[in-house]
């Protein structure tokens, strides 16, 4: 009887395993159909400036991350999206790299982050909120950066500058 419960108890905690690491680090499956065409335009990474759509975007490597902003203003959030590393990967260069990133939305709102800053706070470029598509007042994507004041969360991103 001792070994039944043992075996029991035993493929118990291999199901629970097995389903924790098919499901964690999964991102969210956010429906972006309705705004999978807008697009960032990112200047001063090649001589060019880069166009990605958000259909782009979700085909990147992209995590969910749940944080919380410094502020009253958010609160807690699951942002789903890639790491802008993960955006700067082809081109040979991480966002750290630079002197100045500057972050702009439609609304001309921004928020100009230094290199000591860009070191130790990895930026998100989310494309849905817990779980679910953006606000149409937050699109094409929004700024998430893990335990930061949510005046750095900029919304309806339109432009990355990148400074050296």
């Amino acid at each position: 009887m001792k070994q039944r419960t043992t075996c029991f108890i035993l493929a118990v905690v291999l199901i629970c395993v097995l389903s924790c690491l098919s499901a964690c680090g999964k991102p969210d499956d956010i429906d972006i159909s309705s705004y999978e065409d807008r697009t960032v335009t990112l200047t001063g990474i090649t001589d060019e400036p880069v166009t990605l759509s958000v259909a782009q975007l979700k085909e990147m490597d992209c995590k969910t991350i749940k944080t919380e902003s410094t502020s009253d203003k958010i609160g807690v959030v699951r942002a789903t999206g890639p790491w802008l590393d993960t955006i700067l990967k082809p081109y040979g260069v991480k966002q750290d790299d630079f002197a100045k990133i500057i972050i702009t939305g439609a609304d001309e709102y921004d928020t100009k982050l230094l290199q000591d800053y860009l070191k130790d706070n990895p930026i998100m470029l989310a494309f849905g909120i817990d779980g679910e598509p953006l606000e149409d007042d937050a699109l094409p994507c929004r700024i998430i950066i893990r335990n930061s004041d949510s005046s750095y969360w900029v919304r309806q991103v339109k432009k990355i500058e990148f400074i050296r």
